[in-house]
């Protein structure tokens, strides 16, 4: 028996691609309170106690919504869904416009990396994240009428199908414009305005870097492969926009956008969209853009390279990424180094070079010492099934101890004295930070110190009972000390500037950082009144270790092609800048800015296109409605439909598909129905997931088998009716590196013979099965390597038809009335070869009772593949076709032995037609296998197979990505036949 549903599967899988986004999209928790309420332009859902961050989120919405409106000249069209997240303890959002336009807004604020910058962290996302709202959302001409008729249908939606460079770009830009200024301004001075990422140190950084090592090629960047930096579309789109501006007026982005927003179905036309406004097709374009962009970068970074770099030897090659540094006692180095292939690896360096790795972390980990050589470390993890959460390790005994549980502690050091040692740490709430004290165990949590609204906390470091903080609201960044001696005194403030400060270290003579001070990131160090730079980075620096006795500094640098660890023997200062040391003043209250101005201007003009007016008192205070409780069914309701037509030999069908999902995803659905007309079938599927762990498919099909008539009028005689139906629920114990589940199920395959004249019907197969499952699964792959390339996954499967016993009638053939139940074990093993990987793939199956046999041929394992499908009785066995009588058994064994190596990072997607490829591999196999019947306890032979295929990652129209892979293999054994086959997705 095999359950098929594809067409309601592949509407599901689009669903579930088109709301997850490009962030690390975190489930809502179903275990708390969920409440909604709106706002003028947007309908808010939260946590039921997070109503305050609710209603900051909503003032940030419509302060941003009259700003990107009049950049893009659109309004939305209806009210736009909120999603506010606390659980994630990492910055970031995402938008969509599947099945309806949602932002999401993860509350917890940066506290590294390009997202430190001097805007609130909300203003800032909502600026980016409605930007990606109004884009997608505009639409013209043929796709408009489009969606009048079909509704939001996303073949309809023209600027969904545009490389990520052109989205992400745009809202950098927007969210870079100085707030207040009509539509999106360029800054021919290349200054940073202090807010948004165009023109900031850290993009300025990667330009460099980039401009050494040779800009990226249009094509290159369509396909966005594996190539560095990481936020290259962001990067390369922000100052391609910026050009646009400076070159062609301020409104070309918004012409840019309206242009491509009436592109026809399967026709984006990427390269003859700036025609009409620049005069010449992208790739032309794109060389002007990119001797421009050299222009600029020279002309910035000479008086940088008037003096020699100062950086130090170069401890590693260049890395995905290197997120934390310190320094130990003995002057060794300790590093959190990502090469992008295996996991993340805390290593030492020694003050002799002797390099050691210590122990596996989670990706983004960050470690801190004390001066005893105990070591910190505080990494990210699923600490349940829905939060993402920091927490603290020591390392101990040759690997890391845990401390902490979903305790949500983004930073922390050893400090204090005495009764007062312990751990110092940045507890991150949804939305705010709080310095807290906590034992040396990671017990006994006290509250330190809680900034004002508005006032973040991002860094620290500790020297005894002195603890140093890097405080921030908007472009007021300050350094705080604490005295654990003192917890009543107010903190003093060390220093005050006017952009971030991060990478804090404290040693004995005083505090060290990282520094944009004159536009490139340097570490700098603080004494007294006085700040000496003891770096002078051509690209720039993103972490440091602070100085050992010997003077020493490890730091991590932006370098081609990733980012190197460095060691400076000797810091010497080469500049000081004096500061003041008075007295800072208190920190402005929050309140919502005013846009006014802004939105009765929109108002009196009435010249934006798009959605309803805007409601100027709302835009000015931004005040959420009355809360009421969450109910899915406000979302869920259909947004799309699209005709199903068919004609099978006289047998004719129409009807309509659709898929929805309610604001927090919790219910997704896809779905069609149909009527068959000349013997009134209705026929359809449907395909149920809620909250990801409870699955319902069911489907009905009709299938003429025999007919008379010609071929332009055909009438049916017989046909075959099939049934499907499958259940799976599964309970799901999930970390970032383990996941374990236990699951139930059910599932039916009925099919029956109807002949038309007689009008009987006769059951061919009415399969029933119930059940259990067991997965345990430790996979891992990284950024560059191909595929899962470590770990293991198993599972074990039992199937029973003894539930249903009886239940079958006696119209059915006695081999095909099951009684039985089958057990079903999976194992899949990856190692690590560099770039390569080895791979094992081991099934077993054994029956009891009459059970549907088991087919071994062909290329493709479904349950391997696309998940577990109950009543699946065929395992692949490349080398043979899928029908050899003797590959048929109750019983069953397989086993591979593959070896998967890259053989070149294409990286180019062609605009004209809209089709890409990223990496094209090779693997070459080994399979053997065997099926025996009920009354043998093993094959009589095994049939062995041996080949070669090709994988590539194709991509079509720049954002439908598929794997293929075209395979030759030559059975060993029987026929020994060759057997050419092209399918989508690794074997195993």
């Amino acid at each position: 028996m095999r359950m098929k549903n594809l067409l309601g599967r592949l509407g599901l899988v689009l669903l579930l691609c088109g709301t997850t986004g490009g962030a690390l999209a975190q489930s809502p928790d179903p275990r708390v309170e969920w409440q909604s309420a709106d706002s003028a332009n947007f309908r808010v859902h939260y946590r039921a106690v997070q109503r305050a961050q609710a209603e900051a989120v909503a003032r940030a919405a419509e302060r941003a919504y009259p700003r990107v409106t009049e950049a893009l000249q659109w309004r939305l069209r209806g009210r736009t869904e909120i999603l506010v997240l606390s659980e994630t303890d990492l910055a970031n959002g995402y938008a969509t416009p599947l099945p309806y336009s949602l932002i999401a807004v993860m509350l917890a604020p940066p506290d590294e990396g390009e997202l430190l910058e001097n805007s609130a962290w909300l203003d800032l996302l909502l600026v980016h994240e409605l930007t990606h709202a109004v884009h997608l959302d505009k639409v013209r001409g043929v796709p408009k009428l489009g969606q009048r008729i079909f509704g939001n249908m996303p073949l309809f939606i023209p600027n969904l199908f545009n490389p990520s460079w052109v989205l992400e770009g745009l809202a950098v830009q927007v969210e870079s414009s100085p707030p207040g200024a009509s539509g999106v301004q360029g800054q021919g001075d290349g200054l940073w305005s202090g807010q948004g990422r165009l023109h900031s140190p850290a993009y300025e950084t990667w330009l460099r870097a980039e401009r050494d090592r040779g800009f990226i090629s249009l094509l290159e960047l369509n396909a966005n492969g594996r190539a560095l930096p990481l936020s290259k579309q962001y990067l390369y789109g922000a100052y391609f926009y910026d050009f646009l501006v400076r070159r062609y007026g301020a409104d070309a982005p918004q012409r840019w956008v309206t242009r491509y927003s009436g592109n026809f179905l399967f026709w984006p036309r990427l390269d003859s969209n700036p025609v009409a406004i620049t005069g010449k097709p992208l790739d032309f374009l794109w060389e002007e853009f990119l001797a421009d962009l050299a222009a600029q970068v020279d002309t910035r970074a000479a008086a940088i390279r008037r003096q020699p770099e100062v950086m130090g030897s170069v401890l590693t090659e260049p890395l995905l990424r290197i997120p934390s540094v310190t320094m130990q006692a003995d002057g060794s180095l300790l590093a959190v180094l990502d090469d992008g292939l295996g996991r993340p690896q805390l290593t030492r360096f020694a003050a002799d070079g002797q390099r050691s790795d210590l122990a596996e972390v989670n990706a983004l980990a960050r470690v801190t010492t004390a001066p005893d050589g105990r070591v910190l470390v505080a990494q990210p993890d699923l600490c349940d099934a829905w939060t993402l959460a920091y927490d603290l390790y020591v390392l101990r005994d040759g690997g890391l101890r845990q401390l902490t549980d979903c305790a949500r502690l983004r930073r922390a050091v050893f400090a204090g004295q005495g009764v007062l040692a312990g751990i110092v740490a940045l507890k991150h709430e949804a939305g705010a930070t709080r310095l807290i004290w906590l034992d040396a165990q990671g017990k006994q949590e006290r509250l330190l110190y809680a900034p004002p609204a508005g006032v973040d906390l991002s860094d620290l470091a500790a020297d005894g009972d002195r603890v140093s903080v890097v405080a921030h609201q908007g472009a007021d960044w300050r350094i705080l000390q604490f005295d654990l001696a003192q917890p009543q005194a107010a903190p003093r403030t060390l220093l005050r500037r006017d952009r971030p400060i991060h990478g804090l270290a404290q040693d004995r003579e005083g505090l060290t950082m990282v520094l944009a001070e004159d536009g490139v990131p340097n570490v700098w160090r603080l004494e007294g009144a006085r700040l000496w730079r003891l770096s002078h980075a051509y690209t720039g620096v993103t972490a440091q270790s602070g100085r050992a006795a010997d003077g020493s500094l490890g730091l991590v640098a932006v370098a081609q092609g990733g980012y190197t660890l460095r060691r400076m023997t000797e810091a010497q200062a080469l500049q000081s800048v004096m500061v003041d040391v008075g007295e800072a003043p208190p920190w402005v209250t929050t309140s919502a800015p005013a846009s006014a101005q802004l939105g009765a201007s929109l108002a009196a003009q009435g010249r934006v296109a798009g959605g309803r007016e805007p409601n100027p008192q709302a835009l000015n205070d931004g005040d959420l409605g009355a809360p009421r409780s969450y109910a899915a069914w406000r979302s869920m309701y259909p947004r799309w439909w699209w005709p199903v037509l068919s004609s099978d030999h006289g047998l004719v069908t129409f009807g309509a598909q659709t898929d929805g999902a309610d604001a927090l995803g919790w219910h997704q659905y896809a779905a069609m129905l149909a009527a068959e007309t000349t013997q009134q079938e209705t026929v359809g599927s449907l395909e149920y997931l809620y909250r990801g762990r409870h699955h319902l498919a069911l489907s009905r099909w009709v299938e003429a088998r025999a007919w008379t008539g010609s071929s332009n009028d055909p009438e049916t005689t017989a046909y075959k009716r099939e049934t499907h139906a499958q259940w799976l629920s599964r309970a799901l114990w999930p970390t970032l590196e383990r996941r374990f589940s236990l699951g139930l199920g059910a599932a039916l395959e009925r099919s029956e013979w109807v002949d038309v004249e007689s009008e009987s019907v006769r059951r061919m197969e009415d399969t029933r099965l119930a059940a259990a499952v067991m997965d345990y699964d430790s996979l891992g792959a990284s950024w560059y390597s191909e595929g899962a390339n470590r770990g293991v996954y198993a599972r074990l499967l039992y199937e029973s038809y003894a539930p249903f016993k009886g239940e079958d009638g006696d119209d059915l053939p006695r081999d095909a009335d099951y009684n039985g139940g089958m057990l079903r074990a999976d194992l899949r093993g990856f190692l690590p070869l560099g770039r390569s990987v080895l791979g094992l793939r081991y099934t077993e199956a054994r029956a009891q009772g009459r059970t549907e046999p088991f087919q071994l041929g062909g290329a493709t394992d479904e349950n391997l593949q696309l998940g577990i499908q109950l009543g699946n009785r065929t395992l692949a066995l490349r080398g043979y076709g899928s029908d050899e009588p003797e590959l048929q058994g109750a019983n069953a064994r397989v086993a591979s032995l593959e070896w998967r190596t890259p053989l070149a990072d294409i990286d180019r997607h062609l605009m004209a037609p809209a089709v890409g490829i990223n990496r094209l591999s090779a693997s070459v196999f080994y399979d053997v296998g065997g099926a025996w019947g009920r009354d043998e306890d093993a094959p009589a032979r095994y049939w062995r197979g041996v080949g070669v295929e090709l994988l590539g990652e194709v991509k079509l129209l720049y954002v439908l990505g598929l794997q293929l892979r075209l395979g030759v293999a030559q059975g060993l054994d029987g026929p020994q036949e060759t057997h050419g086959y092209l399918t989508v997705g690794r074997a195993f």
